[in-house]
């Protein structure tokens, strides 16, 4: 038994410090710095949670989930994660590049209806991406302030969540 708590206590320990020789592994909220300036944020002002955390039924389920918009631990990328209620672990729906972009972006709720998509407003789009969608439960709006929205929602029938330019 003695044993058997060492190995554990050893498999904690290299993981703790492989996560903290490999910041890519953790994620962390925005800090002010990495927002830029009082400035640059004042459209921020408008939501509570400064568009970097949006709450909403996105699966259907009927329990509140959560989305945020969350900075890798190195400060070079950014991503969009989503904690359902009904599951133990976060997803990371898509991961961006560039974190010198996200003081204009952010994350708003979408609430379910009937939406045109990029495609539906004559932009150039593949054949198999919709030019309507029916959002059956609350959405995420991922947003360029002023400029462009990506949609990410729920798809019933695959059971995972997809995404679609609105206005890209």
């Amino acid at each position: 038994m003695k044993r058997l708590w060492s190995a554990l206590i050893a498999i904690v320990i290299a993981s703790s410090s492989f996560a903290a020789q490999n910041p890519e592994l953790s994620w962390h909220l925005p800090t002010p710095a990495e927002l830029g300036s009082a400035q640059e944020q004042k459209w921020r002002d408008a939501d509570p949670d400064r568009f970097l955390i949006v709450r909403g039924d996105f699966d259907g389920d009927g329990k509140p989930d959560e989305a945020r918009l969350m900075v890798r631990g190195d400060g070079k990328a950014f991503a969009l994660f989503v904690k359902l209620a009904a599951s133990a672990a976060e997803q990371k729906l898509d991961e961006f590049p560039d974190v010198s972009r996200l003081p204009a972006l952010g994350i708003k709720r979408v609430a379910p209806d009937h939406y045109p998509t990029a495609c539906a407003r004559g932009l150039d789009c593949a054949e198999d991406e919709p030019r309507y969608i029916d959002l059956r439960h609350d959405g995420i709006d991922y947003f360029r302030h002023d400029q462009f929205n990506r949609y990410y929602y729920w798809n019933d029938s695959r059971h995972e969540f997809a995404q679609v330019g609105i206005n890209d």
